[in-house]
Parts: structure tokens; sequence; C-alpha cells
């Protein structure tokens, strides 16, 4: 193969590589980049802003389940406190029931002795 044979053979593959190429793809193909780096820098922003970004507000909510764990021991000691008030309560209602009956028929018993 001669110089110029090599030569043409080379302008043909340059030419078909040309005709060849994407038009507008490239462009395209730019501009989505363009596009996905800004949703990814979106992305970024939204999970690691410091004020009120995902990751600091996931950290907010496991401080105050934290903080509600520890005050659930002190809630449910309040609670048992409570039902044992509130049993405390219906024994003396019933005490008191038992009295006011008791009285009742007392009172009736005089009475009636009385009016005899």
């Amino acid at each position: 193969m001669t110089q110029k044979q090599l030569l043409e053979s080379v302008l043909l593959e340059i030419a078909h590589i040309k005709s060849h190429m994407p038009n507008g793809e490239l462009k395209q193909m730019q501009r989505d980049m363009e596009d996905l780096k800004m949703n990814i820098s979106d992305l970024k922003y939204t999970l690691l802003n410091p004020e009120n970004g995902v990751i600091v507000n996931t950290n907010k909510n496991t401080d105050f389940r934290t903080e509600m764990q520890l005050n659930d021991k002190d809630f449910q000691s309040k609670l048992i406190l409570l039902e044992d008030l509130k049993r405390w309560k219906e024994g003396v209602t019933k005490a008191l029931w038992i009295l006011f009956a008791g009285l009742a028929g007392v009172i009736i018993k005089l009475l009636s002795d009385n009016l005899r």
C-alpha cells in the first residue's frame, strides 16, 4: 500500500466518523450531565444542610427518643403511683358507703324504737 492510498483511506475513515457523529446528542448529554450535577448538589444540600437537613433532623429525633426513654422510667413510676391512689380511693369509697349504710340503719332503729 502506497502512502497516497494510506492517506486516502485515513481521510475516508475520518469522513465516515464525521458523517456518523451524533449531531445534537453530545450537547444534550452535556446538558443532562449538568442537570445531574445540579440535582446531586441539591440532594447533598438537602441531606447535609446544618440547619434543617435530613441528617440534622434524624439526630434531633434520636436525641428526643433517647430523652423520652430516660423519662419513661419516671413516667412508669408515676403511673404505678396513680393506680395505687385509684385503688385506695375505691377502698375508701366502699368503706364510707358501708359506714353510711350502718349509720342510716342505726338512725332508723332509733326512730322506730322512739315512735313505738
